[in-house]
Formats: structure tokens, C-alpha cells, sequence
């Protein structure tokens, strides 16, 4: 009796340790993906931080958002070079004027219109809430993306824009333009100022407008989420992966998008507008990318279904980097 007892034990807890080994194999998962979204969740407070920064700068700065000093007269001449990240024109590893961290950048004045940086990263609009005391390097991190770490600048003040992409997950609307195309309070509520930095990284320059998966085919306003992945911000889920983006609007909400085409009049917001595909909505979803020569597209918006500064300027956000 004994013997069948234990045998009757030994086969009871062989079953018991095979539904546990089954049920840990279906939680690991489960867990796993819980602190996806919970990582997720922090990136978008850390946003939305950045966002309540930017309001609180505005309100002593005539309504406007952070914008680096720059050559005013280059707005409707040959555009602000804002790509130009390094000496070597391609790597993301610096950001700023090349070699130049340390160099405060400067505006035209009346007796020298001519003068100012016309060569300037984005990225220094977000050094200028660092410099004030209003955020910290930390807050500019997005714990989704495991490639990015805090800026390790100790003496923040004699800086003015950070180490490299590396040290910032989150884009910017491009500031070197006329004032309808420039973070500031008032703007239209609907237009993205930020958001987790875009695709656009080296090596990918040149977008190739198919959706993911075997089936190929343009991509596609209404197609499914999962198609749009190789144009997400690669900050959930990885280059080419990504599953959306967080991102803030003018008037101080952040929410997570599927999709990049969720500006107005869903304008892709990692693109520059433009009129080569003939017809909407595909002039916004299939824009250019923001290394498109600045002598082309000076600044988002401009000339792109007609002339003149202002012409649809206003609506399209380009978030970079």
C-alpha cells in the first residue's frame, strides 16, 4: 500500500511541476510586456514634463517655446542647416554646430543682418529648459529605448546643447522659421510641438514608402497599425518595429499614436510636407525626410502647395531628431 501511495505522489507532483513550468511560461510574457507598458508610461510623464517646462519658459518669453538664437535673415533665404550634427555630416554621434557644444549661437542684429548661426541642432532648444534649472538631463530619457542614456555633462552651464542623439529621446518641432511654423502658445491645439524622437537615424536617410510585412504595397492612411511600424519612433519596439510614439501637443496634452500621420490634417509628423505626390493626403504621409537638403525646404511647411511664408506653414509639425 505504502509503495502505491508513493508512487501516486511522485506522479502528482511530476503533473503539478508541468502545469507550473506551463503557467510561468505563459506569465513571463504577460510580465515582460506589462513592463513594456509601464516603461511606456513613464516616457510619456517624462514628456509631458518637458511639455509643462515649455509653458512655464513661455510665460516669460512673449508666448514662445524654446528657440536657440539663430540668423533670422536665413528663413526665406537658404534655410537653417539643423541636420548638420558633427564634421562628419552623417554621424549622429554629436549634435550642435559641429565641434562646438560650448558655443552659445546668435541671432542677425539690425546692423548686421547678416550675421548669426545659420548651422544648429534642434536639440539645443531643449538645453536652453537643462540650462534654466526647469528639467533635468534624466527627464529627456526614454526608459523604453535601452540604447539611450543621461547626458554626463556634470557643469551644465557651460554647455549649450547635449553630448549626442544618444542622450536625448525626444524630438522637437523644428523652431527656424517664421513665427506661424514656431513652438509657442496660441498655436492651433492640435499641432504636435514633440514627441519621441523619429526614425530618421542614420543609416536610415531615404525612406521606402511599404508597409511591413511580405505583402509589400505604399503604405496606406488606413491601414493597420502594424503596417506603419518602419515609420514609428524606434523608442517601443526598436528601429523598423517601432508600435507608435508619445506625443505632446501645443496645448500641453501628450497621448500615444499609432501612427506618425497624426498631425492636422494627419501630417506625418517625422516628414516635411510636399506637393511631388499630386494629390492629399499622400503629400503629408509620404513627405521628405529631414535631411532633405535645407536649400530645398528652408523650414516646415514652406511653398509646399504654394508660395509665400505662411502658406500652410502653420499646419505641418516636423519633429526632429
Amino acid at each position: 500500500m505504502k509503495n502505491k501511495l508513493t508512487a501516486f505522489a511522485l506522479v502528482d507532483l511530476l503533473v503539478v511541476a508541468a502545469v507550473a513550468v506551463v503557467l510561468v511560461s505563459l506569465a513571463v510574457p504577460a510580465l515582460s510586456r506589462a513592463r513594456e507598458l509601464s516603461k511606456r508610461s513613464v516616457c510619456g510623464v517624462n514628456l509631458a514634463g518637458i511639455g509643462a517646462a515649455a509653458k512655464v519658459y513661455a510665460d516669460s518669453n512673449k508666448e514662445q517655446w524654446m528657440i536657440p538664437p539663430f540668423r533670422q535673415l536665413s528663413i526665406d533665404n537658404y534655410g537653417i542647416d539643423y541636420t548638420n550634427d558633427s564634421a562628419t555630416q552623417w554621424d549622429p554621434g554629436d549634435v550642435g554646430e559641429p565641434n562646438e557644444r560650448r558655443v552659445q549661437t546668435t541671432s542677425g542684429t539690425p546692423l548686421c543682418p547678416n550675421c548669426g548661426s545659420d548651422s544648429l541642432s534642434v536639440t539645443r532648444a531643449y538645453w536652453m529648459l537643462v540650462r534654466s534649472g526647469d528639467t533635468t538631463v534624466k527627464q529627456f530619457i526614454c526608459p523604453s529605448n535601452p540604447d539611450d542614456l543621461a547626458d554626463p555633462t556634470e557643469v551644465i552651464d557651460l554647455y549649450y546643447d547635449f553630448t549626442g542623439y544618444g542622450n536625448i529621446s525626444y524630438g522637437y518641432q523644428v523652431p527656424f522659421g517664421p513665427r506661424d511654423t514656431q513652438p509657442r502658445e496660441g498655436a492651433d491645439p492640435r499641432k504636435i510641438f514633440a514627441a519621441d524622437k523619429g526614425p530618421w537615424q542614420f543609416p536610415n536617410i531615404f525612406p521606402v514608402w511599404t508597409r511591413a510585412g511580405e505583402d509589400g504595397g505604399s503604405i496606406q492612411l488606413d491601414e493597420k497599425p502594424w503596417y506603419w511600424r518602419p515609420f514609428n519612433s524606434y523608442n517601443h519596439g526598436g528601429g523598423a518595429n517601432g508600435e507608435g510614439q508619445n506625443v505632446l501637443f501645443a496645448d500641453g496634452h501628450t497621448s500615444f499614436a499609432r501612427i506618425p500621420a497624426v498631425g492636422i490634417d494627419n501630417d506625418n509628423i517625422y516628414t516635411l510636407m510636399t506637393n511631388e505626390w499630386s494629390v492629399s493626403p499622400f503629400n503629408r504621409i509620404y513627405g521628405h525626410t529631414p535631411y532633405e537638403p535645407p536649400t530645398n525646404t528652408p523650414y516646415p511647411g514652406q511653398n509646399t502647395f504654394g508660395t509665400g511664408a505662411g502658406k500652410y506653414s502653420s499646419t505641418d509639425s516636423l519633429i526632429y531628431p
